[in-house]
């Protein structure tokens, strides 16, 4: 009988050795793909942690802002009775060692152990109370009838000095400022109140609004910039 003859069952043999990647599990191709596709979503988070990080390390600055800011704005108004000085200087007080502990809590400390979100929350939150606590002042420790210079000084030189700080996140602390003055201003009848108010809230919105406008626009440009 020949050998032609025979029929052996079976998967005929094939020559061609078999691929080293045909023993691989299809899941391990796909991992590498996955990997690269969740590269954009890793670096904007690390961008975002990094841009509140920053926000972070501003409020040490901030802080001494609004410390050299109040010795001036108490050396300069001259009015009020002591008892009102004293409150406002421990109401700011309060908001700067608030602010203080917590760049110290949400900073300072292992970058493994830092809380961004609660601690960038929290800032922000005291940067609106010290921003009542700072207007709070044109009631306490102003003149019975303050110079409109010393009045727009006292709205918008701090303003714009933390807007210099914090950029976009200032609007937090201008905000209450400009409108509590603003408010003294016309309750209190001081001189050229009706000119004096407009003018406060109108240059409190442009400090506490440029910030965020050029922020949109840098985002913008760098967005239609081709990627490399």
């Amino acid at each position: 009988m020949a050998l032609t003859h025979v029929n052996v069952p079976g998967i005929p043999f094939d020559p061609a050795p078999a691929r080293p990647d045909s023993f691989i599990a299809p899941a391990r191709h796909a991992a590498p793909y996955a990997a690269l596709a969740a590269l954009p979503r890793l670096h904007a988070e690390a961008g975002a942690n990094l841009a509140l990080s920053r926000f972070l390390a501003r409020s040490a600055p901030a802080c001494m802002i609004l410390m050299l800011a109040g010795i001036t704005a108490l050396s300069l108004s001259g009015g009020g009775s002591l008892k009102a000085g004293f409150a406002w200087s421990a109401l700011l007080l309060l908001g700067i060692i608030a602010m203080t502990r917590n760049y110290i809590r949400g900073f300072a400390r292992s970058l493994r152990r830092v809380p961004l979100q609660e601690a960038v929350s929290d800032l922000r939150i005291l940067l609106l109370y010290s921003g009542t606590a700072w207007g709070s002042g044109a009631f306490l420790i102003m003149p019975d009838l303050p110079a409109p210079a010393l009045v727009l000084a006292f709205a918008l030189v701090p303003s714009f000095a933390m807007a210099l700080c914090l950029k976009t996140e200032a609007f937090f602390f201008t905000v209450p400022v400009t409108v509590a003055v603003a408010s003294a201003t016309v309750l209190d009848a001081w001189p050229l109140d009706s000119l004096v108010a407009p003018i406060i809230l109108a240059a409190g919105t442009l400090i506490a609004g440029l910030p965020a406008v050029q922020h949109a626009s840098l985002k913008k440009t760098q967005a239609t910039l081709p990627s490399h």
